[in-house]
């Protein structure tokens, strides 16, 4: 996957979380949600190479979709965004 792609999936990730305060648990769970139900483009396995992707990259994260949130905190919730979508989708 290149920048531009992997990039295109975070700048989304991020404008959907530019408003929460904190990158909490339970954002975690409603951009998971958001991934599984076709909210963000590219499904669970797509998302989840985005992000692997940008976890590697050694520059800012945070440069085209601008947020509040720190660089620290934002490759916290990305690490952690990306575990939950490693997980089994939870049965209904």
């Amino acid at each position: 996957m290149g920048t531009d792609n992997w990039k295109g999936h975070v700048n989304g990730i991020l404008y959907g979380v530019q408003f929460d305060r904190t990158l909490d648990d339970s954002v975690v769970t409603r951009v998971a949600d958001g991934v599984a139900g076709g909210l963000y483009p590219g499904g669970r396995a797509e998302t989840r190479e985005a992000l692997d992707q940008a976890l590697l990259y050694s520059g800012p994260l945070n440069d085209q979709a601008e947020t509040h949130h720190s660089e620290d905190d934002i490759r916290a919730f990305f690490r952690r965004l990306s575990a939950a979508l490693a997980a089994p989708p939870a049965q209904s």
